[in-house]
């Protein structure tokens, strides 16, 4: 069966439906359809759709609490630490993020984390959220061990993710969004369920060897580090100022996004949103931020290369076709959603 090509608008309305019919206010269920979406929309499926069965799941078993408000633990003029109270992650997230602007705008710096929370999707959304308001944003989270600490055998870190979106003038915004693993594990989940291999640098097997199928990485093997030891290191810096640094739970305390369904996974957030303006006028910074995106792109190729990016490029051109044409889904998830929609008793997105 070939891909559904699904209009991005129909998408979002279907997982509006399914959160609502599990307790999400209406305006929470659209912030996490939309949040979802908009991963695929810029191409990162890994961190879309594909991900709203588990989260279903999660808030049936109660390991997701449909109306888990932050609550403030401590905060300052520059700063806030929010216990999410086991509420949906992209709920808590974008609160948190919305919350580092505000205080960023008196401030020029705000730091706002977040912990005992859940897994809160696509690292970018939440930075982009600064770049609407002229501001340089940053969005890190940590996870469910799957990675190995670098000569381990054991998973006790997470792929933790980064990002630091940046606006430009007529360029796009530089998006920097990256796990500390060699790929992140939703894209892993997709080869699979696409019946599809896997480059042998993505991760390892049971008996932690390099493997190209997907299944043996997610039943009993691990993520490779990006880089070796550089995405060790880093995934467990990250671990640090997001569980550590938040009081929250980090390495093995974590519970995985598909374990344990009825506890919360205890995940922490950290976000903040820099004030350009407090440096240089917005404009020249544009300005400024376009000159060098220019340069960077107008470097002499290699043999090989079709063209020069810079971080977010590939994804804003995704988006673009993707609002065009709609967001494609394969014959399994479209089985799966189908499925989903039956149980909670709305309509497919398949008509």
């Amino acid at each position: 069966m070939p891909d559904a090509l699904v209009p991005v608008e129909r998408l979002i309305e279907f997982c509006v439906q399914c959160f609502e019919r599990l307790g999400l206010s209406q305006d929470d269920a659209k912030l996490t359809g939309e949040a979802l979406v908009a991963a695929n929309l810029r191409g990162v499926d890994s961190h879309g759709i594909i991900r709203l069965k588990v989260y279903v799941d999660r808030l049936r078993a109660g390991g997701v609490k449909p109306h888990g408000e932050p609550t403030v633990v401590s905060e300052g003029p520059a700063f806030a630490l929010l216990d999410g109270n086991a509420g949906v992650g992209q709920v808590l997230s974008a609160k948190a993020m919305r919350l580092a602007i505000e205080k960023a705008r008196e401030t020029t710096v705000a730091v706002v984390g977040v912990r005992n929370s859940n897994h809160f999707g696509a690292a970018a959304y939440y930075g982009l959220m600064a770049v609407e308001e002229g501001m340089i944003g940053f969005a890190v989270s940590n996870a469910g061990p799957t990675m190995s600490p670098w000569g381990g055998s054991r998973k006790m870190l997470g792929n933790n993710p980064l990002c630091i979106a940046v606006p430009a003038g007529r360029e796009r915004p530089l998006v920097l969004d990256m796990a500390t693993g060699a790929v992140a594990l939703g894209k892993i989940l997709v080869a699979m369920t696409e019946g599809k291999s896997i480059p042998t640098t993505w991760g390892f097997d049971s008996q932690w060897l390099p493997t190209d199928d997907p299944r043996a990485v997610i039943e009993g093997g691990s993520i490779q580090p990006l880089g070796g030891y550089k995405g060790y290191d880093l995934s467990m810096v990250l671990d640090i100022l997001t569980g550590v640094l938040m009081g929250g739970e980090f390495s093995t305390s974590i519970r995985g996004l598909y374990q344990s369904l009825t506890e919360p996974q205890g995940v922490s957030h950290i976000f903040a949103a820099l004030r350009v303006e407090s440096f240089i006028p917005l404009d020249d910074f544009k300005q400024r931020m376009d000159t060098m995106i220019s340069l960077i792109k107008a470097c002499p190729r290699a043999p090989d290369a079709e063209r020069v990016y810079v971080a977010g490029e590939i994804e804003d051109e995704m988006e673009a076709r993707r609002r065009r044409d709609g967001i494609p889904v394969n014959d399994v998830l479209q089985a799966e959603l189908n499925t989903l929609a039956q149980e909670l008793g709305v309509a497919s997105p398949f008509v």
